[in-house]
C-alpha cells in the first residue's frame, strides 16, 4: 500500500509541477501571478529551475564562476534575494551554493542528516515562501547518504541506531519499506528525497496553499558525489 501510495503521490507531484510549467509564458506575463522577492523583482519558477540546472553544468564541468541573481552591487548586509530553498543534507560534501554555482544570498538552504520534514524545516520553508518571494523548493538529496545508510541498516536487522538519530531513522523508513527487496542505496536516496517532497505538501497547510495556486512549484533530485551532477526531476 505505501508503495503505491508514494507512486501516487509522486505522479501528481509531478504532474501538478509539469503543468504549471506548461503554463510558464502566460503565467509570467503579469507579475501579480507570483510572489515577489524582496527587492520586488519576480523570476519565474521555470527560470530558476533552468538557473540551477545551469549553475550546476558549470560546477560538474569545473568551471564554476559563483554566479549571482542579487540586485546588482547588493552586499550581504542589505539582505537576501534567493531564488529557490534547498532542503538538502547536512553532509559536508554537499554545499548547495557550491553545486548550483552561486554566491550566498541566492538560496535559502535548510539542512539536516537525510533531508527529512519536521517542524523546524517546514517553518522555515514556509518563511522562504511567505516573506522571501520563493517559488521553488528543491528536495536534495546525495549519493552514499550516511542517513539512508543507517535506515537501511536498521530495515535489515530491525535495531534502531539510538540517540536522536533513531528520529530521524524513524523518518526515513516508511520511503525504503515502500521499495521492493534488493532495491539499491540509490533508489533509497531517490525514495527518500520523493517523500520529503509529498510530506512538505501533506504537514504544511502553507505550503499546500501556495501549491494549489500555482504559485510554488516543489521539485526533487539527488547530487551524485562522483560525477558533481544533479539529477532533478
Amino acid at each position: 500500500m505505501l508503495k503505491a501510495e508514494v507512486s501516487r503521490r509522486k505522479a501528481i507531484v509531478g504532474a501538478s509541477a509539469a503543468a504549471v510549467a506548461a503554463f510558464i509564458p502566460n503565467i509570467f506575463s503579469s507579475a501579480a501571478a507570483w510572489g515577489a522577492r524582496p527587492d520586488g523583482k519576480v523570476i519565474e519558477p521555470g527560470r530558476v529551475i533552468a538557473f540551477l540546472r545551469r549553475g550546476n553544468i558549470r560546477w560538474a564541468k569545473g568551471k564554476p564562476i559563483r554566479w549571482s541573481y542579487a540586485p546588482k552591487g547588493a552586499k550581504a548586509i542589505d539582505g537576501q534575494w534567493p531564488i529557490a530553498a534547498v532542503l538538502g543534507c547536512a553532509d559536508s560534501r554537499v554545499q548547495p551554493d557550491e553545486l548550483f554555482d552561486l554566491t550566498p544570498a541566492n538560496l535559502f538552504v535548510v539542512r539536516n542528516a537525510g533531508n527529512v520534514v519536521d517542524d523546524d524545516v517546514l517553518g522555515s520553508l514556509e518563511y522562504a515562501v511567505e516573506h522571501l518571494g520563493v517559488q521553488v523548493i528543491v528536495v536534495l538529496g546525495h549519493s552514499l547518504c550516511g542517513a539512508v545508510k543507517a535506515s537501511e541498516a536498521t530495515l535489515a536487522s530491525g535495531v534502531m541506531p539510538g540517540g536522536h538519530v533513531t528520529g530521524l531513522v524513524e523518518r526515513i523508513l516508511p520511503a525504503l519499506k515502500g521499495l521492493p527487496a534488493g532495491h539499491t542505496l540509490a533508489e533509497a536516496v531517490s525514495a527518500n528525497s520523493v517523500q520529503s517532497s509529498i510530506q512538505l505538501l501533506d504537514q504544511s497547510d502553507i505550503l499546500k496553499e501556495a501549491f494549489d495556486k500555482g504559485e510554488l512549484i516543489i521539485t526533487h533530485g539527488v547530487y551524485d558525489l562522483a560525477t558533481k551532477k544533479v539529477s532533478l526531476s
